[in-house]
Order: structure tokens, then sequence, then C-alpha cells
């Protein structure tokens, strides 16, 4: 499911519309790991995470004459349907039954954050990065958290796009840097490479 540079949001979003059969797996391709990812840290288990992912295809293959690129952008859109896919899981009684009390509470609490607040609540994923300048978390924040493009994050901090490129790329290489802890717990790490996924985009 890595990533496919051919495929455009605009053409993806043609195909999806018309309801042409190809619209998932090029999505997939392109999209694939980084929704992958984003459900597994919220459920902490490969086999939901996994029928979870087929969950949120069903429901962004049936949406998808609703989205509306006016709106945001296409992977802002099929990631809110991935997350929220997650966190009805997460919700129901036999979801819970199967955790403890407290990993329950821990993971709901993640969980809520993703889908609803968009923001990196996790504390030990907030300690890792907090070891990047702040110029850099404010990237991190806006493109993958809110989806925001490089463009759009020009007009938002009010600096060249140039500027925006090259703190992506810095960005980039300091997660990266930060992938060599090896004392990271799994769930970090494929956050982390989440979000350079995002941000290669």
């Amino acid at each position: 499911m890595s990533g496919n540079s051919s495929n455009t949001d605009q053409e993806l979003t043609s195909l999806l519309q018309k309801g042409d059969q190809q619209a998932i797996a090029r999505i997939l391709e392109k999209y694939g790991d980084a929704l992958y990812g984003s459900i597994y840290q919220m459920v902490q288990s490969e086999a939901i995470a996994k029928d979870l992912m087929q969950d949120a295809c069903v429901k962004i293959w049936k949406n998808g004459s609703s989205y509306d690129p006016n709106k945001g952008r296409l992977f802002t859109w099929i990631l809110r349907i991935a997350r929220n896919t997650a966190l009805d899981k997460i919700r129901t009684e036999k979801f819970q039954r199967q955790q403890t009390s407290e990993s329950i509470e821990q993971t709901v609490s993640n969980a809520v954050a993703h889908s609803e607040e968009m923001q990196i609540q996790d504390v030990g994923l907030q300690q890792v990065i907090s070891r990047l300048d702040e110029k850099y978390r404010v990237i991190i924040d806006l493109i993958y958290l809110q989806g925001y493009t490089q463009k759009e994050a020009t007009e938002a901090l009010n600096i060249p796009l140039g500027t925006v490129k090259s703190r992506v790329k810095i960005a980039i290489r300091e997660l990266r840097t930060l992938l060599n802890d090896c004392t990271l717990p799994i769930f970090i790490v494929m956050t982390i490479l989440t979000i350079i996924e995002i941000l290669l985009k």
C-alpha cells in the first residue's frame, strides 16, 4: 500500500465520484499505509485494524459522491472516515469487554483526540514530537492534523512557500532521526511513519 505519485487527488476524486471500481484500489495505493497506521494506533490490534480498514473502504466507496473537493482535501476526508470507523468500534461493548478498564480509558481518550479534536494527545507521542523545534511542530500540526496543503500552510503562517517546503523537508529529516530511538513503542513509530508519508505528498 505504498504511495503512488501518479494518482493525483483530482484523478482519484473523479474515479470515486463516478463509481469506478478502480477508485478504492488506487486510493489505497496512495493513502493505504497512512490510513492503516492511524486506525492501528487507535485500536492497537492488527486483526481489528485490518477489519476496520475494510469497513472504512466500504464507507468511502458508498459516500464517494458526497465528497466535495472545495471543502477540503481528499485525504482529510477519507482519514476522518477511517478514524470515525475506528472510534465507533472502540465504543462498542464487545470491544470494551476485551480491554482492561485502564486500557479502555486510554484507548477511547486517544481515539476521541484523533477523530474529533484532530490533535496529538498521546503523552508519549507528545514527548517525541516535542523534541522538534516549534516551527517544525507547527508544520506537522497544519499538514498532518489539520489537512492543510503546503500552499494553505503558507497563507496560514504568512511565510513564503519556499520556507514551508524547507521546513517540511527538515521536519521529515528530524522525524526520521527520531525513528532511530529503539525504545519507542510501535504505535508511535507507526504514527511517525504516517506523518512522514503525509508530509511527503
